[in-house]
């Protein structure tokens, strides 16, 4: 009874009235709490990184220790081939380094630092190459893909890392395009995908292309929200959507849609959050 008066305050205090009343279909406090508990992946967006500087094994590891359920990681090759992990096209931003980073040889690339600009704690942390990556999270958490190029080279590339040095069955493979979506269904079979759409109406392609999961962004909910979301449900696809913060602000409005997966920079406070809401 108390858990029950203090969600209904909280959702009092964060805008109920933006609820849509076909989604909370029972008393307000139980759908809510159903909806949280139906979030069965926390995905840490980038690792943890609210906490360590993003695509960097600090923040996976840090993922792995506030008990997120997936890490996501955004994947490049190098000049001479090596897969690495970065999240924007240059170095500029989280690393010391200049200019387009797949230019550049993984002996250049290794040697820069990708954790000073976030904190002097991380000073001299490392851009990580898919292989470290894959072996820290082996057996402790799922690992997600999200592929930052296209071609079949590429597709090989991650496809023989993932079977070397990783868990296939633990895999999610982001796919941006319903051809890519098809050749990873070979190259990985054990691997399960979620799509990452440039467009809601794509959402029908991707889902004949049995992809398990699809992203719907934010924004594209608040007009049409409850009927892309009823399309998913009658293609049996799950739905992921984006976070930031975690926080119970936040999530309320998330849950709204009855997500499957969410992703948040703060993979502890949304651990926390949905907890809470439980």
């Amino acid at each position: 009874m108390q858990k029950l008066r203090v969600t209904l305050a909280l959702l009092c205090c964060f805008g109920m009235a933006r609820v849509p009343s076909v989604t909370w279909a029972e008393e307000p406090a139980v759908g809510l709490s159903k909806a949280a508990g139906r979030v069965k992946q926390v995905v840490a967006h980038r690792g943890a990184s609210s906490e360590a500087p993003e695509c960097t094994l600090a923040a996976i590891r840090r993922a792995i220790e506030v008990k997120a359920t997936a890490v996501e990681m955004d994947v490049r090759r190098s000049q001479d081939g090596v897969l690495f992990l970065l999240h924007d096209q240059t170095l500029n931003r989280t690393t010391n380094g200049e200019g387009v980073a797949t230019v550049l040889d993984w002996k250049e690339l290794r040697q820069l630092d990708a954790g000073a600009w976030f904190d002097q704690a991380f000073r001299n942390e490392r851009i990580p190459t898919l292989q470290a990556a894959l072996q820290v999270c082996q057996g402790k958490i799922d690992v997600l893909l999200d592929l930052k190029e296209m071609g079949h080279e590429y597709a090989q590339a991650i496809a023989r890392e993932v079977q070397l040095h990783g868990m296939p069955s633990r895999t999610i493979i982001g796919v941006r395009s319903v051809a890519q979506a098809r050749l990873f269904r070979k190259l990985l079979p054990q691997a399960r995908q979620i799509g990452l759409l440039s467009k809601p109406q794509d959402l029908d392609a991707f889902a004949d292309a049995q992809v398990e999961m699809i992203r719907l962004w934010v924004d594209w909910l608040d007009g049409d929200g409850v009927n892309l979301v009823q399309q998913l449900r009658d293609r049996n696809v799950e739905l992921h959507l984006n976070g930031s913060t975690g926080t119970l602000k936040e999530v309320v409005g998330l849950l709204e849609f009855y997500p499957d997966s969410l992703s948040a920079d703060d993979p502890r406070i949304l651990v926390q959050t949905l907890l809470s809401l439980r």
